[in-house]
């Protein structure tokens, strides 16, 4: 029965995306869904995008490894990140029109082909980072059924490329919004199940245990970081949530969708924390990775082990979509429209909406290919996005929070993040400069390198003004 079920849900999938098919007219319609998503959808489209393999699995195996608080890090980092977006950028985001983020850039500090360029290719492996990583869990997820991992990152990365590729931002939002119910349901249930079977195993005293273990265990302060603080500044200016805070049809919704969809992330990750305490308590015997996927087959019936595995995958495959779609805006926008016909509008090049697609099919196979090879789902996720993110987010959040930034500025926080994100990124992949020195802390230090080179330089070359 769980077979079927999953089954019925990945059929779902398909028929929707084809079904929306004709809502696309326009690259416009392709990329932001015709800027015309209501507060439900974008909540749910913003929710769906983080609430993938990182906080659910990778959540849970970390809370079955240091405890349920650590286990809550990263969908912490994720919802505080969509709220700190939805408070400070999301609104006057929203009234630029625009599609990606170096829109913004080239409008707050002139628009540089280069810029465009590097942010085109930093941003590749960042995005198909994180999709690989969730056609990793979506194996890992297939293995339960009596698959192979191998056999699940095909048929995942296949039906996310097609309904992706076919319906574009129409196709993402409403897939985001089927499956955050799923995954809205399913995962609260499973928490319940399990809090209740612990209480049958020993009553109250072991959960309260669990509640009670430091926010921080010792000798952990820099993992806490690492898992934290990446997408909780980041998600403020990155391809995915940005692209939905132009899909909005006004300041108001993509402000309040943008609060609303971080609260639904951190209400999941404390159920996965949670989970994965309360299933290491229960069977200490297991590995960490394997306390999660237990859990479904030894407490719930057929029914409900099919609903819950359905909201694995919808996990994955929501924030999958949102991250081929992210793709495509970045090679169709930033390279296609504005490196190679920067003298046109976007809906005027005449092969604008095959190139998007073109890009989703080749991005998918891409992300299929790293994730048969790739290590660690939420390590993978984080290390790929130190490239963009470390030259990227200090000039674009802060050109939208200081009014006395300036182009020079923008352009040595750059160079000065950039530079120490790609080498905590060639420290932190195979290779001959893997483990010079700790990575975790990469990302905070390319930060302070661009934060410090960005005011320093702004304000000199202001006058002081």
């Amino acid at each position: 029965m769980i077979t079927a079920i999953v089954g019925v849900y990945l059929v779902t999938m398909v028929a929707v995306g084809i079904h929306l098919r004709s809502r696309v007219r326009s690259t416009t319609d392709f990329l932001v869904a015709g800027r015309k998503l209501s507060l439900l959808l974008t909540t749910a489209t913003l929710a769906a995008v983080q609430l993938g393999a990182g906080v659910i699995l990778g959540g849970a195996e970390t809370a079955a490894e240091s405890g349920m608080w650590p286990g809550t890090w990263y969908g912490l980092g994720c919802g505080g990140g969509l709220i700190l977006a939805g408070w400070l950028v999301a609104s006057r985001l929203r009234r630029h029109g625009s599609y990606v983020p170096m829109d913004f850039f080239a409008e707050r500090y002139g628009e540089r082909k280069w810029v465009r360029f590097w942010a085109w290719l930093s941003n590749i492996p960042s995005l198909l980072g994180v999709f690989a990583a969730q056609l990793m869990a979506s194996g890992s997820i297939f293995s339960l059924l009596g698959g192979s991992f191998r056999q699940g990152v095909w048929v995942s990365g296949g039906v996310i490329m097609v309904y992706s590729a076919v319906a574009g931002m129409w196709g993402a939002v409403v897939t985001d919004f089927l499956q955050l119910g799923i995954i809205l349901v399913g995962i609260p249930l499973l928490t319940l199940t399990v809090a209740d079977r612990l209480g049958d195993a020993g009553a109250q005293a072991p959960l309260m245990d669990l509640l009670s273990t430091d926010f921080i265990p010792e000798g952990m302060a820099s993992r806490a970081v690492f898992l934290t603080l990446p997408f909780f500044l980041s998600i403020s200016v990155s391809y995915d949530a940005y692209m939905r805070f132009q899909s909005a049809k006004s300041e108001t919704v993509a402000k309040w969708g943008s609060i609303l969809a971080g609260l639904l992330v951190i209400g999941i990750s404390l159920c996965v924390g949670l989970l994965g305490a309360v299933g290491r308590s229960l069977y200490p015997q297991l590995e960490n990775g394997a306390v999660f996927p237990h859990m479904i087959e030894s407490t719930l019936s057929p029914l409900l082990g099919g609903l819950v595995i359905s909201a694995l995958l919808a996990a994955a495959m929501s924030s999958g979509n949102c991250l081929l779609i992210s793709l495509s805006g970045c090679f169709t926008r930033d390279l296609y429209n504005k490196v190679l016909h920067p003298s046109r509008e976007l809906d005027e090049l005449e092969h604008s909406r095959l190139i998007s697609r073109v890009v989703i099919v080749v991005a998918a196979l891409a992300g299929i290919a790293i994730a048969l090879h790739a290590k660690g789902i939420l390590y993978t996720m984080i290390i790929f996005n130190y490239p963009y993110m470390g030259s990227m987010l200090v000039p674009l959040l802060g050109g939208v929070l200081w009014r006395k930034a300036t182009p020079q500025g923008a352009i040595a926080a750059m160079i000065a993040g950039g530079t120490v994100g790609v080498i905590s990124f060639l420290a932190g992949i195979p290779g001959p400069f893997q483990g010079i020195f700790n990575v975790e802390l990469g990302l905070l230090a390319a930060y302070v390198a661009s934060a410090l080179a960005f005011v320093v330089v702004s304000l000199v070359s202001s006058g002081g003004k």
